[in-house]
Formats: C-alpha cells, sequence, structure tokens
C-alpha cells in the first residue's frame, strides 16, 4: 500500500515539474515577443476590409502538428517612408493577425488607429459598437407608421 503512494507522489512531483518548466518556458517566449513587438510597434490607421478566423498550421517545431485559431484582420493603410530630404507614401492592403479580444472591437467597413508591429495587430483604438436606434424598434411596434413616427397618408 505504502508503494503505490510513492508511485502517486512521483507522478504528481513529475506533473508539476513539468507544468512549472512549460510555464517559466511560455513567459520567456511571451517577453522575448513583447519587447520586439514593442521595439517595432508603431501607430497607424487602417481601414479595415474584410476579417476573419482561420486554423492554420504554424512551421516552429511541434506545432506543425496541431492547428490553431488565427484571427486574420485585411486592412488598408497608409505606409510612409523619409530617406534623406526624400518622403515616400503609398496606399497597401496587408493581412494583420491578432487576438480575439482585439478582433471582437474590430468591425468592417471602419476606420481604427490601431498600434501595428509588422503584420500584427497589438491595440485597437477603437469606438463603442452602434446600438441599435430607438427608432428602428418603435418602427418595428408599429407596423402601419414609419420610422419618423408620422401615419401614412391614405390614398384618395
Amino acid at each position: 500500500m505504502t508503494t503505490y503512494w510513492i508511485v502517486v507522489g512521483i507522478v504528481a512531483v513529475i506533473l508539476i515539474a513539468t507544468y512549472v518548466v512549460l510555464f517559466f518556458y511560455g513567459r520567456k517566449r511571451q517577453k522575448k515577443f513583447d519587447d520586439q513587438y514593442n521595439a517595432a510597434k508603431e501607430r497607424h490607421e487602417v481601414f479595415v476590409l474584410s476579417k476573419k478566423m482561420s486554423k492554420e498550421r504554424p512551421q516552429t517545431r511541434w506545432g506543425r502538428f496541431f492547428k490553431i485559431k488565427t484571427y486574420q484582420v485585411v486592412g488598408r493603410v497608409n505606409i510612409s517612408q523619409s530617406m534623406k530630404n526624400m518622403q515616400m507614401s503609398r496606399m497597401t492592403t496587408v493581412t494583420f493577425q491578432t487576438t480575439k479580444q482585439e478582433y471582437a472591437k474590430i468591425q468592417v467597413n471602419h476606420k481604427y488607429k490601431m498600434d501595428v508591429a509588422g503584420n500584427y495587430i497589438g491595440y485597437v483604438l477603437a469606438p463603442q459598437p452602434p446600438k441599435a436606434s430607438s427608432k428602428i424598434k418603435r418602427a418595428d411596434k408599429r407596423k402601419g407608421q414609419d420610422v419618423s413616427g408620422k401615419k401614412p397618408k391614405k390614398k384618395a
């Protein structure tokens, strides 16, 4: 009976050690990504053309065997660069990746200010989503009247 508890204890220690190693490895990778992102971050105004969720296989070691859900936003952005008294600017379409929270803020055919590094969207300065108009709700309740609240004219 005591060997049973020893085996359970060893398995628990191995699982806890594996969790701690993976936790610190994940934190190290996240810190490395954050440092790289913050070094290249710029704020751009992006007009969103479309957005989609897709499952893709990453090209990293073990990740290539599993599909990961990615959030993609296609947007039109104005990129400008100045070199030696010369200003170059052009409008281009870029496919960005972002997080689930930022993806939820974004609506198609709207313009947003976004923190962008490469093709990754970090923070979206998004206005509050529009609320349904109370006039439309009232029009649904009174089917015989138009949105302005006036009754339609009768034909003579």
